[in-house]
């Protein structure tokens, strides 16, 4: 299915994009910040923001989709404990190398934390890394691998008690979905009153874990089934175009009646209407844009060549190393007296094409890390 390939690599460089985003423009939490939004020229702080905020309203729930579609058939190809045989090795893996050698790395070489290279020796400060526990919260972009590693488990556990054989059927009508987007957004807005966007635990937001748990259970649903490749077309597109021709000035009004302008952050979270009206619109852009994009890459960009082949072979592995890769450019770029805007729009493709070479042509050949890589 080349065609979710490559929007699966469109979606992990637009995740690279993303952490250069909150490194250049400060809206957001990442090891290396550089950008103050309050000394940001106001085209350049819109411009963070609106793809800061389009792109997190669906961009990870895409990608929790695609693995729940996947991971269907893998269950009901190697049964519960076969199935999680290969998640722990796939995504368990991954996520011990990233909070034991990776985030440790970050830390104490490229950020310096607290100023420990100059009080300890990197011995020193990895044991304390251990002792103290921090790293229970250090997954960095593995809070993916963590949190789809958990998804798995509820659902191999929930199968392995109620087995269920795979039943062709169609796609989710208008009114279903729009139940699905109705759902998601007021889940959102009921986890919002007592954790906001921008709150986390162990690095999760869980702020936004109402449309990843709504995307997994319909990935599910679309495995389970057999209706992701059948998706009529014209209702797909019909759901991309809608949402991206409408959503952004509901976002715009959400922003300026809300108060965003002045400061009022009350659409992170809390019983206002703003908070509803941002719940809402994000569950919203995160259906219409998942099933919308699934389509047009189905119609649009369903080849495979040389170059598809590299990127999609070695998506995980930008996804897992990108973080050292990007922190140390920038770090390195950051005597560069440019405008932040212009910083991030080198250091961004920049750290997705040097991680790409990373992977493809270093650990990809690592015999060790192919597998857990491929």
């Amino acid at each position: 299915m080349p065609y979710l390939d490559n929007l699966r690599s469109s979606v992990i460089f637009l995740v690279v994009l993303m952490h250069s985003n909150v490194t250049y423009s400060g809206l957001g939490s990442w090891y290396y910040v550089e950008g103050d939004p309050s000394k940001l020229d106001f085209p350049s702080l819109a411009a963070f923001a609106v793809y800061g905020a389009y792109t997190q309203a669906w961009f990870m729930g895409i990608l929790f989709f695609v693995a729940a579609y996947f991971a269907a058939g893998s269950l009901a190809a190697r049964g519960p404990r076969g199935f999680m045989r290969e998640r722990l090795f796939r995504l368990g893996l991954p996520l011990l190398v990233y909070v034991f050698l990776i985030d440790p790395f970050i830390g104490y070489f490229l950020v310096d934390y607290g100023g420990a290279r100059e009080r300890l020796g990197a011995a020193e400060a990895y044991l304390d890394y251990l002792a103290s526990f921090r790293w229970l919260g250090s997954t960095g972009p593995l809070w993916f691998a963590e949190t789809l590693l958990s998804f798995s488990g509820i659902y191999a556990l929930a199968r392995a008690v109620r087995p269920r054989r795979t039943v062709p059927g169609p796609a989710p009508g208008t009114a279903r979905l729009v139940g699905v987007v109705a759902a998601t957004g007021l889940a959102a807005f009921a986890v919002r009153l007592v954790q906001p966007i921008g709150a986390s635990v162990a690095n999760l937001q869980l702020g936004y874990f109402a449309s990843y748990v709504a995307l997994f259970l319909l990935g599910l649903h679309a495995g389970e089934r057999g209706w992701l490749p059948y998706i009529p077309e014209r209702s797909g597109l019909r759901w991309l175009i809608w949402t991206a021709a409408l959503s952004f000035p509901l976002w715009g009004f959400v922003m300026v009646a809300g108060g965003a302008l002045r400061g009022d952050d009350s659409f992170a979270g809390g019983p206002g209407w703003q908070s509803f009206a941002y719940a809402m619109w994000e569950a919203w852009v995160a259906v219409g844009f998942s099933l919308g994009l699934v389509v047009f890459f189905r119609k649009f960009l369903d080849k495979e060549n040389r170059l598809t082949r590299i990127l999609s072979g070695n998506s995980f592995g930008v996804y897992v190393f990108h973080a050292p890769v990007l922190v140390g450019l920038s770090t390195a770029a950051g005597p560069w007296r440019a405008p932040m805007i212009v910083k991030h729009l080198v250091a961004g493709p920049a750290a997705f094409l040097l991680t790409l070479a990373l992977s493809a042509l270093v650990l990809k050949r690592v015999p060790g890390l192919r597998k857990i890589l491929k």
